[in-house]
């Protein structure tokens, strides 16, 4: 965050710099008030009063213009902050939430729009004005030092209160964020599977545990804002009160023969100036507490970068190698010893019981995720430390829950990237779903997602599979390939693997059923994360055609 606070300097030096000019000018008003009760209607000058006003009144032009720069230079530097961030958190975002799950703490896009709207917004005007108040503390001192002293005890006393709202409210406003990602979570998580929920009769049940999640959040907001609104309540009263304590002692010295009445009405006045920021910081406390969090958040980001410095690599040409792979997730070991390897244009049949680690493998096989010991090798590299946004081009994925982005069938077959028509259509004809797209209203360019045509799972699986053989990537892994297929999308899908081997693609399905994998060159079979089988098709099947005879008799 140090390199992005370079870039955004400048907008708060000038910023900074323009408020030391707000703040002298912010005592036009009071002088303004005092030459005229001391000068003006005692002397009954007229042309004092023309001079002064129109001096006031051009101070008060160019008050009004430095704060518009200023808010517009801090409106810019909010602009900048976005524009510097916003890309880099969501490609870390996407980079760490594909190695290992999104995290609690992890640092969002809603963090960038916190920090755009503090520095773009009135909470950091306090922070640029609060530097100045002894400025105005000084100036009532040179008044009187009796009434300075009224005006500091009420500075000093509004200061102690923003140290107590800092440390009353902070924890309970962190703690409130946290649970309020988690129900954020929680709600996106019912709403992507708004179906099986209504129809297995969970609302009440995800409604309740919403609930549970809102009750916290809602507990420590509430804890955090009573707090905080009884400390505004004790400083917009200590603020009234010195207005009230200022005048008092302003008449008695008056009176004494001490000071004048003009006297005391500038004091007043300028005390009320020294004292608004300090109370604008105290209500604007929430927000800079946020602000804070998300730089804390975004900082951790990108101090923990995930760094894609290996040198470029010529294509690859699709040998893989897993080199006695394993990988574990907090001390739990998912994959153990895994060995194999496959030549360009070979395929491989991942089969083995659910929780198996078959998923598992295929994302260490991508180059998803780091194995703990051993490597995963695409011609002799280890896949983890390829470029992956150079390495992407040549891979295809098709993950058991196939999601499409919003925009044409064309896009999302072309991964989002610019559309080539040759190339879009050759990977829709090897998936064998290019006549299917033509009856969609408006063929490639027909719209889906939200506020285009609703696709049924088995469409979403074979424009997924278009979308994994888009550009004739070198290696393929396909994850239950044929999980909401028919039997025409399965007969498309085998159909494919000739021509995928035919142009040296290496490819590995996980799948159930024997009767898809009878297409491929080898099996690996897991069980328990661990080698089962490995070897030539027939080879393996018959084997565990043998075994299972022996299986059932040991059962019966």
């Amino acid at each position: 965050m140090k390199n992005f606070f370079k870039e955004w300097r400048p907008y708060l030096f000038y910023g900074a710099f323009f408020s030391m000019f707000i703040n002298v000018l912010q005592l036009t008003f009071p002088i303004y008030m005092l030459q005229i009760y001391d000068r003006v209607l005692s002397s009954y000058s007229m042309p004092t009063l023309y001079v002064l006003t129109l001096a006031a009144v051009t101070a008060m032009i160019v008050m009004a213009t430095l704060e518009f720069i200023r808010s517009r230079l801090l409106v810019r530097c909010g602009v900048a902050i976005d524009q510097a961030l916003s890309r880099d958190v969501l490609d870390e975002l996407l980079k760490k939430s594909a190695l290992t799950g999104m995290q609690p703490n992890q640092a969002s896009l809603r963090d960038v729009n916190l920090l755009r709207n503090f520095f773009g917004g009135n909470a950091i005007f306090a922070l640029f004005d609060i530097p100045w108040t002894p400025l105005f503390l000084a100036v009532i001192y040179l008044l009187h030092p009796l009434l300075g002293m009224v005006a500091t005890a009420g500075a000093v006393a509004l200061v102690i209160l923003a140290l107590i709202n800092e440390k009353v409210s902070r924890k309970p406003l962190e703690a409130a964020n946290v649970a309020n990602g988690f129900s954020s979570k929680f709600v996106e998580t019912a709403r992507r599977n708004a179906q099986a929920v209504r129809s297995m009769g969970m609302v009440a049940g995800v409604t309740n545990r919403w609930q549970d999640f809102n009750d916290t959040v809602m507990k420590l907001q509430t804890q955090a804002s009573r707090k905080s609104g009884l400390i505004n309540s004790i400083s917009g009263w200590i603020r009234q009160s010195m207005q009230v304590f200022i005048y008092g002692v302003g008449a008695w010295l008056t009176l004494e023969g001490e000071s004048t009445a003009g006297i005391m009405i500038a004091a007043s006045i300028i005390m009320g100036r020294a004292l608004g920021p300090v109370q604008l910081g105290i209500g604007s406390w929430k927000h800079m507490i946020e602000a804070r969090g998300a730089w804390g958040r975004l900082n951790e980001t990108f101090s923990c970068r995930v760094q894609d410095e290996s040198m470029d690599l010529p294509e690859p040409k699709g040998q893989l190698a897993a080199e006695h792979v394993t990988f574990a997730i907090k001390q739990t070991i998912i994959l153990r010893d895994i060995n194999f390897s496959l030549e360009p244009g070979e395929s491989l049949g991942l089969i083995g019981p659910s929780g198996a680690g078959k998923s598992t493998l295929c994302r260490l096989l991508l180059g998803l995720w780091p194995a703990n010991s051993g490597a995963v090798r695409l011609d002799g590299a280890d896949i983890f430390s390829w470029d992956q946004e150079k390495l992407g081009p040549h891979i295809g994925y098709l993950p058991q829950d196939v999601e499409l982005f919003t925009g044409t069938v064309a896009d999302n077959i072309a991964r989002l990237e610019e559309v080539g028509s040759e190339k879009v259509v050759t990977a829709a004809k090897l998936a064998g779903v290019h006549e299917l797209i033509l009856t969609f209203p408006e063929g490639y360019d027909t719209r889906i997602g939200d506020g285009g045509v609703v696709l049924s799972g088995g469409q979403r699986q074979r424009l997924g599979l278009a979308r994994a053989l888009y550009g004739n990537p070198k290696l393929v892994v396909l994850d239950e390939p044929n999980s909401n297929l028919d039997d025409e999308g399965e007969q498309a899908l085998l159909a494919s693997w000739p021509l995928l081997k035919a142009n040296g693609t290496t490819l590995v399905v996980v799948s159930h059923k024997p009767g898809l994998l009878a297409g491929v060159d080898k099996i690996l079979m897991l069980k328990a994360g661990q080698v089962a089988m490995f070897g030539p098709r027939d080879a393996v099947f018959k084997k565990l055609m043998e075994a299972k005879p022996q299986q059932q008799a040991a059962l019966g």
